[in-house]
């Protein structure tokens, strides 16, 4: 009776065959053999633990905290962690305790000195030297949407050092730091609000507006300057900001993007098919060796009752290593990878051309976007308008100029926005186009007006109406002045009365007001917008309320209307060009603006979403009110319908991209006003393009437009349509390898009849299965990858924006692709059958050759594969200048020949001559000829398989 060797024991028994009388005995393996199947499954589990690894790491550099951190001392009797807190918790006790903002200014002492901390390198360079492939598909698109994350992200910040003002980076800032504060700043960190003039702060992380006093000294970091100017003592920074601890409550989604979820689905089930036809194999090879089907290379039948339990547990590894060979090959891992890279390249790729991703899952989308939708004050932002008319009372100014008092008074007027930038993109394009007609034709000068006059106060007091109100007082006279801009038919109903052209004051009647509308109606009929100036004076007694508060009631003066001015707003060409490509393309171009249905209608038809007056049906310009009144399944009919929305408010911009997501469709929208937060987050892409600088709204934006041109949005779509081809491309090479890979090596092992093995080299030299292991793991990893690079890093073609975008429900294998892939799958399975069951007999080949001209085929295959894949004509032509693309295949090649001729005994090959080279390259190249029948062959536009 046999001893059971242990199977932990190092020193197995040494390989022999035993004849007997009654046959051959199969001994223990080789150590040698033992080993390496051992070194090859440790290396898949390494492989896979460092690739968990790295999207760990990846998650972490996400959302890391800081790329350094800043020590300061701070006096022993202030407890730090309660300091950090005062402003997160507007804490006034403890606040008193250190005596107020001044006591506590005397106990902070700033003293900066730098300790940087290291960046994860360490952790990059271990996993490169485990493992290349892996690493270069994991870090590298990551650290490439770092870098464009970081380049977009760098502020500075005025801080008080040394008793002198100087410029630090916002991230430098430390506790004790005086900061200096003015319009349009964000604040760098949370502090305490010293003294400053008419100061006001929006806390966009909070969505509170409020007005640093004696009573509430507490600025938060983030938070922008919206009006006058402060010094802040900065009391947190970093991870100590209530910011930082709003954002580290906030959980990361993984949710999948709709792309993510086919190529998931997709590898799912092809490993669940892989995973089926391995089991079917080994339940098949098991019944043939517990019956005795199962024969030695010399005929004896290798199951016999008197075999021993370990003898037959190793015969059973040895089947199970085929079966498990087969599901390995079958997983399209390269999929995923094909995704991963071809993002990081479009990704790069779209920020030189000035579209900067903050979404990754957008660059998906983009391609798949059926309705986009434009703020018009965001198309016009990027092309001044022009002051077309100007009126003095009810006389058109031509050459003449006015008196000068009523032009200093304009002046004054004009200069109402100069201290403070108006929230809407229209209202500052506007305002900087009255400003240069004004000192160009009135020859304003601002810098006298500062002189001369001391701004009070300034308020938008209608949000709505969005008329605009400056208090200022001049040089030596006591009363206060009041200027107010605003539309025509608002500034009007508050004036009774005008300055004439020769500079009297004149009461307006009730036929000097007729005639007033009537003007401003014959504007607006040739699409110019109304913008007037009025003027009140008001004695000292009755410019506060008591409270040191100006008074109320100001507003509600009796106010002279120096004059109006007709400005025509322009929709630059690039805009034109956009929605012409958007519509070329099949995209839908809808307007979305606060303007009533005339001048929408004008506008529309100027920027080319109507071809001409007589295509603005009814159903094409709808006003909001309207549109909200409707039912939900009027709504949703009405919002396919209009390309115009007019008199919108934020929530119809809402309600709207809501109706056509609710309709199956993928929605883009271009804003950048205040108010599209929402807007962006309900988008399915939301492009952020602006004049001014929103760092609330561009957070919440998935694509930044780096200046005010809509051609980056134009392109940046042609890029989003490439990166779903290119996956497209890779998965139909992938499954095509896939597929002849999984049939090939299923019918090899059921049809043999020889006894298992062990160890998968063995299996080879047994004529099993048709790859060694170096050479299995050269086809999946190293050829895949090259390949996946060398097809993700292809441009967009031009033809791309000329189809359909893609639907959200369209299957991602279309019925082409699987014409091709079957198609292209059974000529190789034939001629790799052909070739192993063949071979020897017919073609006079050792096994040795035999293997290794299957191998070479099959990495032969998938080159020439590369170009069936592809789309269009004259695909040499386009290839022509792809240097990249060229210089991985030649590697490919070059490492295949190196492979079978120069690493014979490492890779388990046999050197081939010149005629069994050109043999394998001309059965290869049947790939194109098949790929050019395939072509002639129509098929039906219902999806075959619309599960993948």
């Amino acid at each position: 009776m046999h001893q059971r060797p242990s199977v932990s024991s190092p020193e197995p028994a040494p390989v022999a065959l035993e004849e007997n009388s009654s046959g051959v005995e199969l001994t223990p393996m080789k150590k040698k053999h033992h080993v390496k199947w051992q070194k090859l499954y440790i290396a898949l589990r390494i492989i896979r633990a460092f690739s968990q690894a790295i999207k760990y790491d990846a998650l972490l550099r996400t959302f890391s905290r800081s790329r350094s951190y800043t020590a300061i001392d701070v006096d022993p009797g202030i407890d730090g962690s309660r300091l950090a807190k005062l402003v997160r918790e507007r804490n006034h006790d403890y606040l008193e305790e250190l005596g107020r903002v001044q006591g506590l200014a005397c106990k902070l002492e700033t003293d900066v000195r730098f300790e940087g901390v290291s960046d994860g390198l360490s952790i990059y360079v271990s996993i490169l030297v485990v493992v290349a492939t892996i690493s270069f598909s994991n870090i590298w698109p990551t650290r490439q949407f770092h870098a464009l994350s970081e380049s977009n992200i760098h502020t500075t910040t005025c801080v008080v050092r040394d008793n002198r003002e100087q410029q630090i980076p916002a991230s430098e800032a430390v506790v004790g730091d005086l900061v200096h504060l003015k319009i349009g700043d964000r604040v760098p960190a949370d502090g305490l609000y010293i003294l400053g003039e008419s100061f006001r702060v929006n806390e966009s992380i909070a969505t509170v507006d409020i007005s640093p006093n004696d009573g509430n000294p507490f600025l938060l970091a983030g938070s922008k300057v919206t009006k006058g100017s402060a010094r802040m003592l900065v009391t947190a920074v970093g991870m100590e900001t209530k910011r930082a601890e709003i954002m580290s409550s906030i959980c990361p989604t993984e949710d999948k993007t709709p792309l993510q979820v086919k190529l998931h689905k997709l590898t799912h089930n092809i490993a669940m098919i892989g995973l089926a036809v391995a089991s079917t194999v080994l339940m098949i090879q098991l019944v043939k060796y517990f019956t005795g089907n199962m024969k030695s290379s010399i005929g004896a039948v290798d199951y016999r009752a008197h075999k021993t339990i370990d003898q037959v547990c190793k015969d059973i590894i040895g089947i199970l290593v085929m079966p498990i060979v087969i599901a390995t090959s079958a997983i399209p891992e390269g999929l995923l990878l094909a995704a991963t890279i071809t993002l990081a390249y479009s990704t790069k790729r779209m920020a030189a051309e000035k579209a900067l991703v903050r979404n990754l899952a957008a660059c998906e989308a983009i391609g798949s976007i059926k309705v986009i939708c434009i703020d018009r004050s965001v198309a016009i932002s990027s092309s001044p308008p022009l002051v077309k008319e100007f009126w003095l009372g009810q006389v058109r100014f031509e050459q003449k100029p006015p008196l000068r008092a009523v032009l200093e008074l304009l002046h004054e007027g004009i200069w109402l926005n100069t201290s403070e930038a108006p929230s809407d993109l229209g209202e500052l394009q506007t305002h900087k186009a009255i400003c240069s007609w004004a000192s160009q034709e009135l020859g304003m000068n601002l810098e006298q007006l500062k002189e001369n006059c001391r701004v009070l106060d300034i308020e938008n007091f209608d949000q709505q109406k969005k008329d605009d109100c400056i208090w200022i007082r001049r040089n030596g006279d006591d009363r206060m002045h009041i200027h107010m801009k605003g539309s025509m038919d608002e500034i009007l109903a508050l004036c009774s009365e005008y300055y004439k052209e020769d500079g009297v004051i004149k009461y307006i009647s009730e036929a000097a007001r007729e005639t007033f509308k009537n003007i401003e109606q014959r504007m607006k009929d040739n699409g110019l917008k109304c913008i007037a100036y009025a003027h009140a004076a008001v004695s000292g007694d009755l410019q506060d309320d008591g409270e040191k508060n100006f008074h109320p009631g100001l507003v509600q003066e009796s106010f002279t209307l120096i004059g109006f001015f007709g400005i025509r707003e322009l929709f630059p060409d690039d805009i034109i060009n956009f929605v012409k490509e958007c519509q070329e393309a099949g995209v839908y171009v809808k307007m979305i603006t606060t303007e009533d249905v005339q001048k929408a209608q004008i506008s529309a038809l100027r920027c080319g979403i109507f071809s001409s007056y007589q295509t603005a049906v009814t159903d094409d310009i709808i006003e909001g009110r309207e549109f909200r009144s409707f039912t939900d399944q009027e709504r949703s009919e009405k919002a396919k319908k209009c390309s115009v929305i007019a008199g919108a408010s934020t929530s119809d911009k809402l309600l709207l991209v809501k109706c056509l997501k609710d309709s199956g469709h993928v929605v883009g929208v271009i804003g950048g006003c205040p108010g599209d937060e929402n807007l962006f987050e309900e988008a399915d892409v939301g492009f952020y393009i602006g004049i001014q600088e929103s760092h609330s709204i561009k957070e919440k934006s998935d694509i930044i437009i780096a200046g005010d041109s809509f051609d980056p949005i134009a392109k940046a779509m042609k890029w989003g349509r490439g990166i779903y081809n290119n996956i497209q491309i890779y998965a139909q090479f992938q499954l095509t390898a896939t597929m002849a890979s999984l049939v090939t090596d299923s019918i090899t092992v059921i049809f043999s009849g020889e006894p298992p093995e062990i160890n998968i080299v063995t299996s080879i030299s047994s004529g099993k299965i048709p790859y060694a292991a170096l050479q299995l793991l050269w086809v999946k990893l190293a050829v895949g990858t090259l390949v996946v690079v060398a097809l993700s890093v292809d441009n967009p073609a031009e033809t791309l924006m000329q189809k359909m975008p893609v639907e959200k429900r369209e299957p991602f294998i279309t019925n082409i692709m699987w014409r091709d892939i079957i198609g292209q799958a059974l000529c190789q399975i034939i001629i790799l059958l052909i070739i192993q069951f063949e071979g020897e007999a017919t073609f006079k080949l050792s096994d040795g050759e035999k293997d290794t001209l299957i191998f070479n085929i099959v990495v032969l295959c998938q080159i020439f594969a590369i170009f069936n894949t592809m789309k269009g004509k004259n695909i040499f032509e386009r290839l022509k200048k792809k240097r990249l693309f060229w210089m991985l295949l030649s590697m490919i090649v070059i490492l295949q020949v190196i492979m079978v001729e120069f690493l014979k005994k490492f890779a388990h090959t046999e050197r081939l001559n010149w005629k069994q080279w050109r043999a394998c390259i001309a059965i290869a190249m049947i790939s194109w000829l098949v790929g050019w029948l395939l072509r002639k062959i129509p098929v039906r536009e219902k999806p075959y398989l619309c599960s993948l």
